[in-house]
C-alpha cells in the first residue's frame, strides 16, 4: 500500500490525487497546499478515510522534508522551478518522486533543466529511489505516444508532438489554458530546442509556424514550434530507427503571438529585474499579473482540446504518417469532474504513472522518462480513467 503526497492541489494536483486515490493500492493521499480552503475543498471528494489535507508552504524546507518523509511517494504539482529543490529533498528522505514537466535553463530564466534532473540518475539509483520525470500530457502521454508509435513502424524518421486547443475563455481575451509563467517563457524566452537532419539546433522563440488539422473537434489551427520536453526526450531515446527530426508545436492564438511579439519587442523577453521609478520588477511577473491562473478559468472555458503525436516513417516497405492523439473536452470535464479540460488532461497521465508504480508496473530505479516505461499498461489507465486515446493514418505529407 503507497502512502502518496500530493503537493499542489490546483486543477491538475486536484486530478491526481482524486485518480490515485480511487485505487486499492493507494493507502492514503496528502493534499499539501498554501491555500487551507483549497485541500480541505478536494479532501471532501477523495474516498472516505483517503483523504489527509495539509496546510504546507514548500519554502519552509524543515516542514517539507518532515512531510516527505511520512509518505512512501511524491507527486510534484507545482511549478517546474521547484522540481531541483523537491528531488534534492526526495534524495534526503528516501521518497519516490514524479513530475510533469522540466524548467530552465538556468541561463535563460534562472531555474533548472532537464539536462539537470536527468544528471541526478545516479543518486537516485543509489538511494533505491525511482523518480518519474515529466509524465503530464505534453510531456508525458505524448511521449508514451512517440514510444508507441516507434514501436509499431519500421522506419521512424520524424516526431512531431502537437498541442492544439480551440477552446474560447468567458471574460478573458487572454486565457493561457496552463500556468501563465510557464507559457510565456516556453513561448517567448526559451530557444526552442529541435532535431533537424539529425543535428540538435536551437531555434528563435516564434520564428516557425504552420497549419495542421486536428481531428474533430478541434479543426484546422495555427501551430508555433516552441521550446518543450519532448524534443529533447524523443531523441535520446527512440533514434534508433532513422528519427532525423524530433519537433513540438503549440495552436496559439494570433492576437495572444502578436501580444507576445510585442513583448519582445519592448525588450521585455527575459526574466530580470528592471527599474520603474522606484521600484524594481520583472516584466514577466507584470504580464502573469494581468493573465488568469488555470484554477480561474474552471467552468468558463468552451471547446476541446487535443495532444498527439505524427510519426513520420515506413511500415513493410511504405510510407506512414500515423497521428495517435487524445482529445479532451473543456465543458465535459467541468460537468463530469468540477475541472478544466487541460486540467484533467494533464492531471490523469500522472496519475497512471504513479498507479503504475503502486501496481509495481514500475520497478526500475533511477530518473525514467516515459519513453522508458511500457506503453500499453499507461495507455489502459488513461482510457480507464476517463481519456481515451486513437490513432489514424494520415496521407501523405503535402
Amino acid at each position: 500500500m503507497l502512502r502518496i503526497l500530493q503537493l499542489g492541489v490546483g486543477s491538475v494536483g486536484e486530478v491526481t490525487a482524486r485518480t490515485v486515490a480511487a485505487e486499492p493500492e493507494v493507502s492514503s493521499v496528502i493534499l499539501a497546499d498554501i491555500d487551507e480552503q483549497r485541500t480541505k475543498a478536494i479532501a471532501k471528494k477523495l474516498p472516505a478515510g483517503k483523504a489527509e489535507p495539509l496546510t504546507l508552504d514548500v519554502s519552509d524546507r524543515r516542514a517539507l522534508l518532515q512531510t516527505l518523509s511520512g509518505v512512501d511517494f511524491v507527486i510534484n504539482g507545482l511549478i517546474p522551478d521547484f522540481n531541483m529543490e523537491l528531488m534534492h529533498a526526495c534524495l534526503e528522505t528516501g521518497t519516490h518522486y514524479l513530475d510533469m514537466a522540466a524548467a530552465g535553463p538556468r541561463d535563460v530564466v534562472g531555474s533548472a533543466d532537464l539536462d539537470e534532473e536527468l544528471a541526478l540518475d545516479a543518486e537516485f539509483k543509489n538511494r533505491d529511489l525511482t523518480a518519474l520525470i515529466c509524465f503530464g500530457v505534453d510531456p508525458g502521454a505524448s511521449d508514451v505516444f512517440a514510444r508507441t508509435l516507434y514501436d509499431q513502424l519500421d522506419t521512424v524518421e520524424r516526431l512531431t508532438v502537437l498541442d492544439g486547443d480551440n477552446a474560447t475563455a468567458d471574460g478573458y481575451a487572454f486565457a493561457p489554458v496552463f500556468s501563465p509563467t510557464t507559457m510565456i517563457e516556453e513561448c517567448l524566452m526559451l530557444p526552442p530546442i529541435a532535431l533537424e537532419n539529425g543535428q540538435r539546433i536551437l531555434r528563435k522563440p516564434l520564428s516557425h509556424s504552420m497549419e495542421f488539422e486536428f481531428p474533430a473537434p478541434i479543426g484546422k489551427l495555427k501551430v508555433w514550434n516552441v521550446d518543450h520536453e519532448e524534443s529533447q526526450l524523443m531523441p535520446m531515446y527512440l533514434s534508433g530507427k532513422g528519427l532525423r527530426d524530433a519537433d513540438f508545436f503549440i495552436a496559439l492564438d494570433d492576437a495572444w503571438v502578436d501580444l507576445l511579439l510585442t513583448w519582445r519587442n519592448l525588450g521585455f523577453d527575459h526574466n530580470d529585474e528592471i527599474e520603474f521609478g522606484d521600484a524594481r520588477f520583472r516584466p514577466l511577473d507584470l504580464l502573469v499579473s494581468r493573465l488568469p491562473r488555470s484554477i480561474d478559468l474552471i467552468g468558463k472555458l468552451h471547446g476541446s482540446t487535443c495532444v498527439g503525436t505524427l510519426a513520420e516513417g515506413s511500415l513493410g516497405g511504405k510510407p506512414v504518417r500515423r497521428f495517435m492523439y487524445q482529445i479532451t473536452s473543456h465543458d465535459e470535464a467541468f460537468a463530469k469532474y468540477g475541472v478544466q479540460g487541460t486540467g484533467l488532461q494533464t492531471g490523469v497521465p500522472a496519475a497512471c504513472a504513479a498507479i503504475m508504480f503502486a501496481k509495481g508496473l514500475i520497478r526500475e530505479r533511477g530518473m525514467l522518462a516515459p519513453e522508458r516505461i511500457d506503453p500499453q499498461p499507461f495507455l489502459d489507465l488513461m482510457t480507464r480513467h476517463g481519456m481515451p486515446w486513437q490513432v489514424v493514418d494520415l496521407p501523405p505529407a503535402g
